[in-house]
This record gives C-alpha cells, structure tokens and sequence, in this order.
C-alpha cells in the first residue's frame, strides 16, 4: 500500500491541491506517471474515493500518480465563477504533469480522465511530446451535449423537488455546482471529433456497459495514426453513487492498471537520475492571498493517521496566542472535507479573513484518512469519531494554541458534533445542521429509521387537509402497512413523551434522552445552535425526541433553532446555501472568549 504525499504545486498566486502517490522503494525508476483527472461537479464529489484506489493501485504497480483539484475546485485556489475556466482547468493538468515529472524524475505520463476529465485530458495532452497515453472513462466527445445534460439534469431535480430556482445572472447549477454563461459556452465549444491529430499515441477508452457513444471517435483516432482500444465495461455507475453509497469499480481499474503496464514497458528507461520519493512532512502549507492553507496530518501515534486542511489569515501569528477561535468542519456523511457542493472550503475561508482558524478534516476512514486498522473505510456513523475529534482539537491546541472551539457538521457529522458535546469535549458551541438521527446503532433499520419516521409524518399531517389525499387512499393507492407503521410508531413516541418529561421532573435517568443529553451540554455553557432545511425531518425529531427538556432549554436561550426555507437536505441551490453561509458567517464571526 502507497502512502501518498498532500502537496501544492503550479503558480504560486493560484496554487493547487494534490496528492502523490509513489510505490514505497521503487527498485528501477518509473519509466512512466499518471495524472489522474477529475470529472466536474458532483461526480467528482461521489466518485473521490474511487480516484484514490486508481491511484493507489497504479503506484503500487510501479507507476507513480498525482491526482488533484483543478483551479476553483477542491481545495485549489479560486471560484467556480472566476473568468476562462476552461484554460484554468486545462492548464491546471499542465502543472500537474509537471509537477509529476519534477517530483519523480518520470519522463512520459499517461492522463486519465473521467466523464469531462477524459475531455479536459484530450485538450491538455494535444501537442505534449510527454504524454505517452491517455485513457477516458465514460467519454464525453461533444460538451455541448453534456452542458445540455446538466441543464436537464438541474430542471428534473427542481421538478422533484418543487423548488425551482432562477437564475439571474446567466450562471448553470447543477447539483449544487456552478457553471457562468461564459464557462457554458467554452464548454460547449469542445468536440473531439475536431482535434487536428490524436491526444497521444495510444489510448484506452472504458465505455459505459450498454452505453457505447466514442465509436465514431475511435474510428478517428485511428485515421490519426493512433492505437486505440475500447472495451465496454462494469462499474461506472456503482462509482458515481452518493459518497457513501459507493463502490469502488475494481474491474475497471484492474483493466486501467494492466493497459498501463503494457505502455510503461513500451516506453525507453528513463536517463534522468531516480529522484527520492517525496513523503508529506506533518504539514505542507501554501499562502492564497488573504489566507494561508496547511495540509496536516495528526491523531494518535497508535491510531489512525488523520487528514485535514487549517485555514488561517496569512498574516496571523499562529503562537500569538488568545482573541481567536477555531471552528472544526465535520464530514457530511460520507463527502470528503470540501463538503457538499464545496461549502466546507468557503466557509473555512470566510472565517480565516475574519481571524479565526478552521480545520476541515476526514473522520478515520472518510476522504483522505487512513481507516482504523481492522476497520473498512467509508463508515458513516464510526462510534469513535469522538476520538478523531478529540485528535483535531488537540492538533489545534498545540500547534496554534487555541483554547476556544466549535464544531460544526452537516448530517452525520451534526451527530458527531452532538456526541462530542454531550461526551464532554472542551467546546465552546456547535452547530448541528440537518441531522438525521441522535442515536445511532449498527445495523438499524434503514426501512424505519427516525428521521424516515418525521419525514413520512410530517408529510402525513400536511396531505390529511387534501382532498386528492384520501381519494388515493380510497382507490387503494397508499401503501397502508407503511402507513399503519408510521402510526404506530409515532403513537408510541407520543405515549412516552409525558413519561420522559415526568422522568426529568423526577431526575431519573433514562435510555437515550436526547432531552436530558442537550441539558448536560447546555449545562457546560455548550452554545447549542441547531439550523434545519425547512421541511427537515430532524426538526420533528428534535420536537418528539427532546420534548419538555428541549422546549424548556429553547425558552431559556440554551438551544437555538434556525430554519431555512426554500432548500433540500445538503444546501445544494446557491441562494439557500449562500443564506445558510451569512447565517453562519454572523454565528461565529463573533471575538473569541478570554481563556479561564
């Protein structure tokens, strides 16, 4: 197994986000490297992980790898509106072959590119003498007709949704991601068919199992001189599910990993001096105008090794001490440190100008942190992420003395922030958006969980007033075991409820309180502040679950709810996302606490 190295490289007023990944003790040079590149959006959200296992196993077979964020994406410099995307994104794989040579002494790569990275890798690789391969999975080979797909894409999800969004400006979202006027129409200037000679002398094309489109374009290719290969292949959707419903698409990176086997061993050996391996000090750090950005590795010497990104002001002092606060942003599910639709790195660096430090980081087995030994990797709700946390906090403590901290978590990782709160870590406050559950046990049903539960009642009491609602109950169109399930179990929270408020009169401890666990944390002087999507589940869960205990603690100022309207689970429309951005920005843009 490699252990790759976190690494900023390219200009250094625009600076970008990789990983390398190199066989540890190479016995020969490499006679080739591989740039890994991203697709756009969302599905370089979902399918981050499965980019890492292509890595990994291409430097395990001799081939070092870079994988990386194009500008205005990940954790890279810039904004998906800043001007000339495209010459932004094509440049980025420019500087990051180089730095892949510069760093390995490789003379030739291979590009690999996913969806619009394979089309982003042909454009790149056009007219490079060290650019032996290029290999595309699901290729797109008109943009035009993937733009087109976006914009369709975004309509169905407004439909399904009932929250049309309008845009003012010009600007495309799709999923949470955005695209300017000027970016669509660059986009959809690109056609492979046009390209005046092959990308590279040999490539690979992975199609879609059933979804053959590059036949016309590998006849091309041919006519150009090059060796072409194209397989229809497993995998691709399985890769491109939500983050934590993944699958790594093995048959397609074994396929991948021997095709470039076959072209390393094709290549000269190299003439260049063999260059040490570079291996991540506990921090690589790189300044972006008004903020500095440190790549770091902490956590237990026995346990897992933790990743995360500090942002902080370029000009501050990091053992001045005092008048600071740091905000740690936790995993949204599954979704690597960036969080969803790249909240987690625009609020991080909000927060930095305003003086404060955050770490965004991967929970053990999430993103870019190592699984703890025995553990899979891509657990959702590890019970001991409270450890990862406490990690974080003591990371932040020693290497920036800080004293004051907020956690703030999205989904799973508001539960892990309540955890945290309620297991006694030293936090000033947390922010808990949209959770789903406070209570969560391996192997609970995913059919009925809680938030299922508030989900399908607070649907049930907005439809018993329509009229259309019973005439499908009367033709038989309501599932009514359903039904007659969710009944069941919210007459059985009502039932206990009165119990629960009698049991904190009584002071007598019960199973799974959440109630009596908000008290606790309020009791330390916790800032408990709760922010709900409209029509959220969790907020019915945070009435039926805490009860009187919560309600009083709301009456005294100690629990804070704020609901926002007009957005879905993950914030993923911009002006939702931006207000919840505001909401945040005044939260904890507040001066720091003087230490005890």
């Amino acid at each position: 197994m490699t252990d790759p190295s976190a690494l900023y490289f390219g200009p250094q007023e625009r600076p970008l986000f990789g990983w390398l990944h190199v066989a540890p003790a190479p016995a020969d040079a490499p006679r080739l490297g591989l740039i890994l590149c991203n697709p756009f959006g969302y599905e370089a959200i979902c399918a981050h992980r499965s980019i890492r296992h292509f890595a990994e196993s291409a430097a395990n077979a001799g081939m070092p790898a870079l994988r990386f964020d194009y500008d205005g994406s990940g954790d890279s410099a810039g904004d998906a509106l800043d001007a000339g995307r495209l010459t932004a994104w094509t440049t980025s794989i420019t500087h990051a072959i180089d730095a892949l040579r510069r760093h390995t002494g490789v003379a030739r790569v291979a590009l690999l590119g996913i969806r619009l990275g394979g089309a982003l890798a042909a454009l790149a690789a056009s007219g490079r003498a060290d650019v032996a391969g290029l290999i595309t999975i699901a290729p797109i080979i008109q943009v035009k007709s993937y733009v087109r797909e976006l914009r369709m894409l975004q309509l169905a999800l407004e439909a399904k949704r009932n929250l049309p969004q309008e845009s003012r400006d010009g600007v495309l979202e799709s999923c949470g991601f955005l695209l300017a006027e000027q970016t669509q129409q660059s986009l959809a200037s690109i056609d492979l068919m046009r390209l005046q000679a092959a990308p590279a002398a040999d490539i690979l094309i992975l199609e879609r199992a059933g979804l053959p489109v590059a036949g016309k374009w590998a006849e091309r290719l041919l006519a150009q001189g090059a060796r072409v290969e194209r397989r229809e292949i497993e995998g691709y959707e399985a890769m491109m599910l939500d983050s934590h419903e993944t699958v790594i698409p093995q048959t397609m990176i074994q396929a991948s990993v021997a095709w470039l086997r076959g072209l390393a061993a094709a290549q000269p050996a190299s003439t260049q001096q063999a260059v040490a391996p570079v291996t991540m000090a506990s921090e690589a750090q790189v300044r972006m105008g008004e903020v500095t950005e440190t790549a770091v590795r902490f956590g237990p010497a026995q346990g897992p090794a933790l990743f995360g990104i500090v942002t902080a002001a370029t000009d501050l002092n990091r053992h001045a001490g005092g008048g600071r606060k740091a905000v740690l942003l936790l995993n949204a599910g599954a979704v690597h440190r960036v969080g969803p639709n790249r909240l987690y790195v625009e609020l991080a660096r909000h927060w930095a100008r305003s003086g404060h430090v955050a770490l965004r980081f991967d929970i053990a087995g999430i993103g870019d942190s190592a699984p703890r030994a025995g553990k899979p990797e891509n657990i959702v709700y590890p019970p001991e992420a409270i450890e990862d946390l406490t990690a974080a906090i003591d990371h932040l403590h020693r290497a920036w003395q800080i004293t004051e901290f907020h956690a703030v978590g999205l989904c799973a990782g508001a539960y892990h922030a309540f955890k945290a709160a309620v297991g006694g870590l030293p936090l000033a406050g947390v922010v808990l958006i949209n959770p789903l559950t406070f209570y969560w046990r391996e192997g609970m049903s995913l059919k009925y969980p809680d938030h299922r539960i508030a989900s399908d009642m607070m649907r049930y009491q907005a439809n018993v007033w329509r009229p259309a609602s019973w005439l499908k109950l009367l033709k038989g169109q309501v599932h009514l075991g359903e039904l007659f399930q969710v009944l069941a179990r919210r007459a059985t929270c009502l039932t206990f409820e009165p119990l629960r408020a009698l049991g904190h009169i009584l002071r007598i401890p019960m199973r799974k309180d959440l109630g009596a666990d908000l008290g606790r944390a309020a009791a330390r002087g916790i800032d408990l502040q709760f922010v709900f999507a409209a029509l959220e589940p969790g907020i019915e869960l945070l009435r039926n679950k805490g009860g009187y205990a919560a309600r009083r603690l709301r009456a005294q100022g100690r629990l804070k709810v704020e609901v926002i309207s007009g957005t879905d689970h993950t914030f993923t429309d911009r002006e939702p996302r931006a207000a919840l951005a505001r909401f945040l920005a005044a939260k904890l843009d507040g001066p720091a606490r003087e230490p005890a």
